[in-house]
């Protein structure tokens, strides 16, 4: 049974969808059930295409995923401090990987990922954003990006894309899931760059969020989530 089997459950679990590969179906390239990386943001956002009654959605993994920049960090341990975006990076060691592909996907260019593949270096590239990790599961109404987060007891910080620079911080909102294709149990956890000046800084820089007022549009939410926060690779991990 191979990874991408697992990681169709782990996008289903994220969207709340029952998600299929265009590869494994019987549907054509251009079909209106399929969708790449726009689609699946918007749906991480609770957005179409999950208006439909089933729920399910088709993605074209050669359209979906970027191979070439997975990168296995199972057996990882940091033993120096890594930077992206000018921020120490805590490298996500004991989980594997899987790239989105998001490569000249965003009207602004590619910069906001530094020089992507390399895994290894240790320092920042001009106009690189930092990394930030969100946990998530299927609970949750409006979907697991825009929502109402508490770091603690009496402690609100607003409406808004939450995420944190260390994934240990992730983990609690995080869904484990037994794989109907292996039988295994994973946890599943999205890597993104966050754009630092639409983000706000808490509880001593645990939890980034970038504020999200409400009254807004759904396209003006769409277009401050593009601004602002960019999954750009898949984590998983056996437990």
């Amino acid at each position: 049974m191979s990874d991408r089997d697992v990681l169709l459950e782990a996008i289903s679990l994220l969207c709340n969808a029952s998600v299929t590969s265009l590869q494994g179906s019987k549907l054509v390239a251009g079909s209106s059930s399929n969708f790449a990386i726009n689609g699946f943001i918007s749906a991480l956002m609770g957005r179409s295409p999950l208006r439909s009654a089933l729920r399910e959605m088709v993605i074209d993994e050669e359209e979906f995923f970027d191979p070439k920049f997975d990168f296995d960090f199972t057996d990882l341990k940091d033993t120096e401090k890594y930077y992206r975006g000018g921020e120490v990076y805590e490298r996500p060691c004991g989980w594997k990987r899987y790239a989105l592909k998001v490569l000249d996907k965003y009207p602004d260019g590619n910069a906001w990922l530094g020089e992507r593949g390399f895994c290894t270096t240790t320092d920042s590239k001009a106009g690189e954003w930092p990394v930030s990790y969100h946990g998530t599961s299927k609970i949750g109404a409006q979907g697991i990006i825009i929502s109402q987060f508490k770091a603690g007891p009496g402690q609100v910080y607003g409406r808004g894309i939450y995420s944190t620079p260390y994934i240990s911080e992730a983990l609690p909102y995080t869904k484990s899931f037994i794989s109907v294709s292996t039988g295994k149990n994973y946890q599943v956890v999205l890597q993104n760059r966050v754009n630092p000046q639409y983000r706000e800084k808490h509880n001593n820089s645990l939890y980034w969020l970038v504020p999200i007022r409400d009254g807004l549009s759904e396209r003006q939410e769409e277009e401050i989530v593009e601004k602002a926060i960019r999954p750009y690779a898949l984590l998983l991990k056996q437990l």
